[in-house]
């Protein structure tokens, strides 16, 4: 009986640290570590024009995760982009699972 027990706990243990956190925007799915390099890259990001927004920019820059290219051909990219770094600004509460957006925490 202990060995079953022993086991079960190695079990879950290993299944809850094996997840990692994911952030949901819509039809998008990221991972939290992904997120957080965008908010990176858009802390960074400089407009070259008036004429080009932050979005063009940062769909533009070589060093965008791959997750983000789907967001970068869909409308609205500006928006679910806005909406990622406003998660990446407190990521610590995505961590915890106490924002919606995150999920993959149990």
């Amino acid at each position: 009986m202990k060995v079953i027990a022993i086991v079960f706990i190695i079990f879950f243990l290993f299944v809850c640290n094996s997840g990692s956190v994911k952030v949901v925007d819509g039809d998008f799915t990221f991972s939290l570590e992904a997120v957080k390099k965008l908010k990176d890259l858009m802390d960074g990001v400089q407009l070259k024009s008036s004429r080009m927004s932050s979005s063009a920019v940062l769909c533009a820059n070589p060093a965008l995760p791959e997750e983000f290219r789907a967001v970068c051909q869909s409308t609205g990219a500006g928006m679910v982009f806005s909406r990622l770094k406003t998660v990446a600004d407190d990521a610590d509460i995505c961590e915890i699972c106490a924002m919606a957006a995150c999920t993959g925490c149990f």
